[in-house]
């Protein structure tokens, strides 16, 4: 029994000094789930070279943020598996050791696999993993948006544009995560979130408070005596668009239809009952001159809507106020009291009160006040103008109606367009027509300038013709038909001499004398005048 069992134990250190020597693995030895036991060193190469593609490759760190998924190709954050020392390895497990324990080794690994750490042959590239993270955390990074509303009176509608949560994403502190997680070796998923910051709650109390109101009608305002537009009331169910609001998501747009209360009395409504008909209109022409043409805007802009109730009188200097830079009004052309040209702010407003007087002429209403201009001019037919001046000269008229009128003044293209418009109480029209009375030529005065050279001519003032108008109303009936002709209001329009600077006349010369000829006897008048003998 002795000498059998001293056999069984050198046998068994015989196997055991033979496995420790052997050129294969132990059996059940696993390296990312290829059993390579049995196989010898060549042969164990290859098997995990076939396979550790796609498991090298399944052995990923995802990072869940709360919009996406970050993932750590082992590819790009692992360096290359080194296969050899992976085999050389499994070569050696269990190989330790004497030959019993070899052999204890060995029969262990028949009954239970011994799977070899693959995180020993994995070295992790910080700087992909960082580089990922701060590509990442810069397409994330978003700036905290407010809300916005706008109000579509048109259509009546609320719109809501939702804000954004502004959210950034802490690279520092992600990466020290996923870099713990490569070093303990669990590449479980990781969760992480954003840093948020939120947008104001929006408030639709305000809002509310803001664009609902109750309808307003259209009415005339006595103090500024101009028709005031009707006012739309507008309202919704702030209950209910609150909660809408609070189930809405970030960045979403809202509209909250409004209820329209409508007016009982509009503007359309009051023009329809009171300035329905065009009772004289007519459009001057102005001339291209930027200056002039805003003082002629502005004129028109103080005026246009203007309305006179029945009785009451149009004051043009009362409307218009005086012309004066603060008012945006420049420099024009003006004539002073004793007839030069000169540039006034307010220059050219004259054109604006002409042709609202020619209207008044058409719609045969009361004038009560009006002076001709020192010069004629050409904006209005002659004799039919109306001249003003702050201070000084005014243009007044009366609603001689019984229902009020409305006067409409604008300037576009090239025109001064003025109307007046009410309810047409007349059964006739009235055209204007003038008759010229007299006219006065005006002279040329030359003034002599030593100092200038012979021939000089230049005008100093230019001239105009005097004249004197008879402007007549003549009436017609609807269906054309003259009815009768009345005087309306005479004109007399100064002259204006032209004035020159001139230089002197050219000198006379000397004429030559006359020698007589041989022989000729001279003439006594010549001795005795001293042509011959000075």
């Amino acid at each position: 029994m002795a000498a059998l069992a001293l056999l069984v134990f050198l046998a068994l250190l015989i196997w055991g000094a033979v496995l420790k020597n052997g050129d294969t693995v132990f059996p059940n030895v696993c390296v990312s789930g290829v059993n390579i036991g049995g196989m010898e060193r060549e042969e164990a190469g290859e098997a995990l070279e076939n396979v550790l593609a796609t498991t090298h490759s399944a052995r990923t760190l995802t990072v869940q943020l709360p919009d996406r998924k970050l993932v750590f190709d082992p590819e790009m954050a692992n360096s290359p598996l080194d296969t050899e020392a992976m085999v050389d390895a499994a070569m050696a497990y269990g190989r330790d050791g004497g030959p019993l324990t070899v052999l204890r080794t060995y029969v262990q690994c028949k009954n239970t696999a011994y799977i070899l750490d693959l995180g020993d042959f994995l070295q992790v590239d910080t700087e992909y993993i960082r580089e990922l993270i701060d590509k990442t955390a810069a397409y994330v990074q978003r700036e905290m948006v407010q809300s916005k509303i706008t109000m579509d009176e048109e259509n009546a509608v609320i719109t809501i544009q939702l804000g954004y949560t502004g959210r950034s994403l802490d690279a520092d502190a992600l990466y020290e995560t996923v870099l713990a997680a490569y070093n303990s070796g669990d590449l479980s998923d990781i969760t992480f979130s954003y840093n948020m910051v939120p947008y104001d709650i929006v408030d639709l109390q305000s809002y509310y408070s803001e664009y609902c109101s109750p309808p307003r009608d259209a009415y005339y305002d006595e103090d500024s005596r101009s028709l005031v537009e009707e006012v739309v009331g507008y309202g919704f169910d702030l209950m209910a668009a609150n909660q809408q609001l609070a189930l809405a998501e970030e960045g979403s747009t809202i509209e909250i239809p409004l209820e329209i209360m409508h007016p009982e009395v509009t503007l359309a409504d009051l023009k329809s009952a009171y300035f329905s008909d065009v009772l004289a209109s007519y459009d001057s022409p102005c001339t291209n001159n930027a200056n002039r043409t805003t003082n002629l805007r502005l004129a028109c802009e103080a005026i246009d809507g203007t309305v006179l109730n029945p009785g009451e009188v149009f004051s043009f200097n009362g409307i218009v106020g005086e012309r004066t830079a603060e008012k945006g009004y420049k420099n024009g052309i003006i004539y002073t009291a004793e007839g030069a040209s000169e540039a006034e702010l307010g220059g050219g407003v004259c054109q604006v009160a002409s042709t609202i007087y020619y209207c008044t002429l058409l719609a045969d209403l009361e004038i009560v006040e009006r002076a001709p201009h020192m010069y004629i001019v050409t904006y209005v037919p002659a004799g039919c103008d109306a001249t003003v001046y702050w201070g000084a000269l005014d243009f007044k008229f009366k609603n001689s109606n019984s229902t009020p009128i409305m006067i409409n003044a604008s300037v576009s293209g090239g025109y001064v367009h003025i109307s007046l418009v009410g309810t047409n109480e007349h059964d006739y029209t009235v055209k204007m027509t003038s008759e010229l009375m007299a006219t006065i030529p005006y002279e040329e005065i030359e003034t002599v300038d030593e100092t200038k050279e012979p021939g000089y001519r230049e005008e100093k003032v230019s001239p105009y013709t005097g004249y004197t108008y008879w402007s007549y109303k003549n009436y017609y009936d609807l269906e054309g038909n003259f009815l009768k002709k009345e005087k309306c209001a005479i004109s007399e329009y100064e002259k204006r001499d032209a004035e020159y600077i001139v230089g002197p006349e050219e000198p006379e010369e000397p004429e030559e004398p006359e020698v007589p000829e041989e022989g000729e006897i001279p003439d006594l008048g010549d001795l005795l005048d001293g042509s011959l003998f000075p």
